[in-house]
Formats: structure tokens, C-alpha cells, sequence
């Protein structure tokens, strides 16, 4: 499955956050049926080796057709945790999409619009990029300046 999503794209905007989210649902439901067929692999080559394995023990010689067509488990079983851990990250990638979106919504709930050339007219509810850019160099200052408070803060309550 292609993603639609653009890392460089900057936006605020729930739809384009939706469109990434959704290509990671898509991803993780497709990966899934991956990770049916990589579980049905893996019980069918344990079954095999228990098999090939008992038949050794109980004095049983396999051919050596049989001994070259063993897949090896552990290989089947690293392929297994291998889409396991694609689906993790994937998984992991919706909730920090959601939690950015909720910030963004929550801290910055009008829309950014990054085709807006002219400033934005605050009746239309859409910020220009410029005019997000400003917003966002304000917010990074007075969260360095209320940093700068509490650690002067903490630095005269120590030398007291």
C-alpha cells in the first residue's frame, strides 16, 4: 500500500493528519493478513520439524529429499516477529499522529493553509503559513522564557 502522506508538508489541518492515519490503518490491516499467513507458516514448519525430528527419534531414517525441504524455524519465526514488529510501528506511528493532532487541535485549533499567499482574514478561520510560522516562533518563545523563569526560580531557591 502506497502513503499519501508528505513529510514535509506542514499542516495543522485534520485532514491531511487523517489521510497519514488512514495509510497506517491501511498498513496494519494489510499487514495483518501478513501476519496470518507468516503464523500458519510458522505452526506449519514447527509441525514438520516436530515431525521430522520424532521420526529421528523413534529410529526412523528421513530421506535426504525430506531433510533439503525442512524449512528452518528459526528463520520462519524471525520472519514472524518481523511483521509483528512492522504492525508495532505502524500501530505506534497512528497513536503519535493522534496525539499530535490532539495537540495541534487543542493548542492550535485554527487550520494552517500553505497555498495562502495574502495574510488570512480571521473570519475565514484559516491561518496563512507565514502566519502559522509567527504563531509558532511566538509559542516556542514564551515557553524558552517561562523556562528561563523556573530555572532562575530554582537557581535562587538552591543558593538560599
Amino acid at each position: 500500500p502506497g502513503a499519501s502522506h508528505h513529510p514535509g508538508q506542514v499542516s495543522g489541518h485534520p485532514p491531511a493528519a487523517t489521510e497519514f492515519k488512514f495509510d497506517n490503518v491501511v498498513k496494519v490491516k494489510a499487514l495483518v493478513w501478513s501476519l496470518k499467513e507468516a503464523l500458519a507458516t510458522l505452526v506449519q514448519v514447527a509441525a514438520d520439524n516436530i515431525n521430522h525430528t520424532s521420526a529421528v527419534d523413534n529410529g526412523m531414517r528421513p530421506s535426504s529429499k525430506e531433510e533439503l525441504s525442512l524449512k528452518r524455524l528459526d528463520k520462519t519465526l524471525e520472519d514472524f516477529f518481523s511483521v509483528c514488529n512492522q504492525i508495532e510501528l505502524n500501530l505506534r506511528t497512528i497513536q503519535e499522529c493522534a496525539l499530535q493532532l490532539r495537540d495541534s487541535q487543542q493548542y492550535l485549533p485554527v487550520p494552517v493553509v500553505a497555498s495562502k499567499p495574502e495574510p488570512s482574514n480571521p473570519q475565514d478561520g484559516t491561518l496563512s503559513y507565514s502566519q502559522y510560522i509567527t504563531t509558532i516562533r511566538a509559542q516556542v518563545n514564551f515557553a524558552k522564557a517561562v523556562l528561563d523563569v523556573l530555572n532562575e526560580g530554582a537557581r535562587q531557591l538552591s543558593h538560599e
